[in-house]
């Protein structure tokens, strides 16, 4: 077996094992992984506009803009008039749209911590090392999907928030 058929093999068997205490997760809220998607990238900061947010996820503008107006028919996202460009409207995670997103975060968090009580200390150490390298991985990515957010970067912690408005900052709301 070659390196990416048992990278592919752990990966899988991790994702089987835990998806049943992830399923909870969207059970209450019947969030599809599409949604998901739009509601994470939305939650970098940026407020952009359907066909910025479009180019983002790989979606159509069309496609794009029927999900955005379904996420805020459900109270999850906002959209509003750009103040430095009428014509533009953008649109941000909603305080309800961050309360999902906190506790899905907070549940998977969880799920996955229950693997941390099964290492030893120098296994932690070990998954530690290895989970930053998957972070500082994950940051190369993302800057290469979209170039322009390292012009916005702010927090570049795993996790950070990124763009113009910190959280809890309410202004515009």
């Amino acid at each position: 077996m070659n390196r990416r058929d048992h990278i592919q093999q752990l990966f899988t068997a991790m994702q089987r094992d835990l998806m049943p205490s992830l399923l909870h997760v969207h059970e209450d809220d019947d969030l599809r992984l599409i949604d998901n998607v739009i509601l994470q990238a939305l939650d970098r900061g940026d407020e952009p506009t359907v066909k910025e947010l479009a180019a983002l996820i790989g979606r159509s503008e069309s496609r794009t803009s029927r999900i955005v107006d379904g996420l805020v028919r459900r109270g999850l996202v906002e959209r509003y008039e750009d103040e430095r460009d009428r014509r533009a409207r953008r649109i941000r995670v909603s305080e309800q749209g961050a309360a999902l997103l906190h506790r899905i975060r907070r549940l998977r968090i969880d799920a996955q911590m229950r693997l941390w009580e099964h290492f030893t200390e120098q296994e932690q150490q070990i998954v530690l090392q290895s989970l930053e390298l998957f972070a500082k991985a994950a940051r190369k990515v993302r800057d290469e999907a979209d170039p322009t957010v390292s012009d916005r970067r702010i927090d570049d912690r795993p996790g950070g928030r990124q763009g113009g408005r910190a959280r809890g900052d309410d202004q515009g709301r």
